[in-house]
């Protein structure tokens, strides 16, 4: 009887793999991750899931750690291209690069996967750059991910479960700033140095100089032009 827990488990798992896969037929699939280990397992659980003849690695067109290596395996045309990508890579952010893609005029199906605990402001930016999916990667082995991929197949949004109380509330995606992180957000957007923020807001230099720095790790961004450009499109700032 103590059994019956795990081999319930893994028939789920099991279940769960299968759908993935079939979901997956008819995709060139591109996966971006900063953590290989994990690539390296979804790939071996795809090519076991997968009958014989196998599918992959044909339709597996790259495992990327960094934006670079992804924009250099995306190909010309992307209509069919299913781009499973974790929120922040090792070079950085993957939003700016999304919304490149999103421009095309064939973009590819995107699905992006965070880690929790949640980043509100990070999510809501991606849900409003339209990406296909938002997914939670610690729920994948609950059936999150064959819920996306059924989603886009039917070609309809996919917000996991975790997400609805973080998308809904209709406000601005300002979860992860503290107040006056808001008020340094639109001058940070005007370009104003440190000190010129310091002297506007009355606050010292220093203390200006740590809330941008904080705005900048929250955000997931590497310079202060990156963090006003994506506060401008996550509705920070007018």
């Amino acid at each position: 009887m103590r059994l019956e827990p795990m081999q319930d488990q893994q028939r789920l798992r099991d279940y769960t793999a299968l759908q993935v896969h079939q979901h997956l037929q008819g995709w060139r699939l591109l996966i971006a991750t900063a953590h290989r280990a994990y690539a390296n397992l979804l790939t071996l659980q795809l090519q076991e899931a997968q009958p014989d003849p196998p599918l992959l690695p044909q339709c597996l067109l790259a495992v990327c750690e960094t934006c670079d290596a992804l924009r250099a395996h995306l190909p010309a045309e992307t209509a069919n291209v299913l781009l499973l990508t974790e929120i922040s890579l090792k070079d950085g952010p993957v939003l700016p690069l999304l919304q490149e893609l999103r421009q095309r005029e064939h973009p590819p199906c995107i699905l992006v996967a965070m880690a929790e605990p949640l980043q509100a402001a990070l999510a809501r930016a991606a849900w409003r750059l339209g990406v296909n999916a938002l997914v939670c990667s610690d729920h994948y082995g609950s059936g999150e991910l064959v819920g996306a991929l059924e989603a886009v197949a039917q070609q309809r949004r996919y917000r996991g479960p975790a997400f609805a109380g973080l998308l809904d509330d209709g406000g601005p995606a300002s979860d992860a700033l503290s107040q006056r992180e808001l008020e340094v957000m639109p001058l940070l957007a005007q370009g104003l140095t440190n000190r010129q923020i310091a002297a506007r807001l009355q606050i010292a230099e220093v203390t200006a100089r740590d809330h941008v720095q904080r705005i900048m790790q929250k955000l997931q961004v590497g310079d202060r032009t990156a963090a006003a450009a994506l506060a401008v499109r996550m509705g920070l700032v007018p």
